[in-house]
């Protein structure tokens, strides 16, 4: 990926239009829960080169996909007139069309670009449907219709007139057999209420609250939102574009992993059983396991970082004073009472931490195996 890690970007503001952005950016996250549904490991970065690029193999890429990424309440379609229509800058210079900057990909970055794609939120006619039929079966358009292929042809051709015949005739027929025109199954008027869906039905966990649930689909939103609008200057290296722009797979995998742990029935029914044997009222039970799931549920917020701060503290008080009144561990309103005055000053003037979120944790240490978070 030298090409691509070393020359300017074309653009770096992203979307004027806070719609399109939005729309664009529940896209991205649509694209992301559909592929890992497909066992795909990718990473993706935002608004590099294009709206999109993905890599597939993320330890050692040597080529991308590009992505445009467009709304329209304009036309029920896309037609090849729309999608190469040109327009002029303030500058005098010529606006490439949808078509021609896709095209400019894989003139501008050759082998290391394998596929353009231009996602919508609308459908394509008849004409552009027989073009992507005839790629996706692997056949060569030149061959089956020639005259579509001359066609797009002649349309590209006039955005890139200065181009050398045999420089642009290669780098056309790479274009014409890996672009590919869709609409992107994201509706324009309810994109919001679809994404959760899918990101609830890959969750496949009826455990978890409606509403923790949608915090942690709005922090990746967000966290796309944020890389795509991160600026960089290029060239850069690898591992800085992974942390700046960089969205992986893995942030499912890692999520479901947890998710899965947290929201595990035997792991609360065997704490609610301890806290019976403590002869607790089934009152407090029930609202020391409801306290203690919303926790583990804000645990996964890797933006809250005072939260988590509060958290590690709050554990690292309770592990000292069970070490340090170890002969009275079966103690536990001694214990409680000690971890009480302990952890007042932590959560003092704190908005989330309280006294029986505090009660919930030392409970919960009581009988963990884990020596971690």
């Amino acid at each position: 990926m030298q090409n691509i890690l070393a020359l300017e970007l074309r653009e770096q503001a992203g979307s004027n239009s806070f719609n399109r952005f939005d729309y664009q950016a529940h896209w991205i996250v649509f694209h992301m829960i559909t592929e890992y549904k497909k066992n795909s490991q990718f990473l993706i970065f935002c608004e590099f080169h294009d709206d999109m690029a993905k890599v597939s193999d993320p330890s050692n890429p040597n080529c991308a996909e590009f992505f445009q990424i467009k709304t329209t309440a304009k036309y029920n379609k896309w037609t090849l007139p729309y999608l190469t229509k040109t327009t002029v800058k303030r500058s005098g210079q010529l606006k490439n069309s949808f078509l021609g900057f896709l095209f400019y990909n894989f003139m501008k970055f050759n082998s290391e670009c394998s596929k353009c794609h231009f996602v919508s939120n609308v459908g394509i006619d008849e004409e552009i449907k027989t073009w992507q039929s005839v790629i996706e079966d692997e056949k060569q358009l030149k061959v089956v219709d020639f005259d579509l292929y001359s066609k797009i042809k002649n349309l590209i051709k006039s955005e890139f007139q200065d181009m050398d015949s045999n420089v642009f005739d290669t780098v056309f027929d790479r274009f014409v057999q890996e672009t590919y025109i869709y609409d992107g199954e994201l509706p324009l008027e309810n994109y919001e209420r679809v994404v959760a869906g899918e990101f609830f039905r890959m969750l496949e966990n009826d455990d978890l609250y409606t509403s923790n649930s949608n915090k942690i689909l709005k922090d990746i939103i967000e966290d796309v939102r944020k890389k795509s609008k991160t600026q960089i200057d290029m060239p850069i290296s690898y591992s800085k574009l992974v942390e700046k722009k960089g969205i992986s797979s893995d942030v499912f995998s890692a999520l479901k992993s947890s998710v899965k742990k947290i929201s595990s029935q035997t792991h609360f029914k065997e704490y609610e059983e301890f806290l019976n044997e403590l002869g607790l009222s089934i009152q407090k039970r029930r609202l020391l396991v409801r306290t203690l799931k919303e926790h583990k549920l804000k645990i996964l917020d890797i933006s809250k970082l005072f939260y988590q701060d509060t958290n590690l503290k709050i554990l690292e008080t309770v592990d000292d004073i069970l070490m340090r009144n170890y002969e009275k561990i079966d103690d536990t309103s001694y214990l409680l009472h000690e971890i009480g005055k302990g952890c007042k000053q932590i959560i003092e003037g704190d908005n989330e931490f309280n006294l029986p979120l505090v009660e919930a944790i030392f409970y919960e240490r009581l009988i963990s195996e884990d020596t971690g978070i």
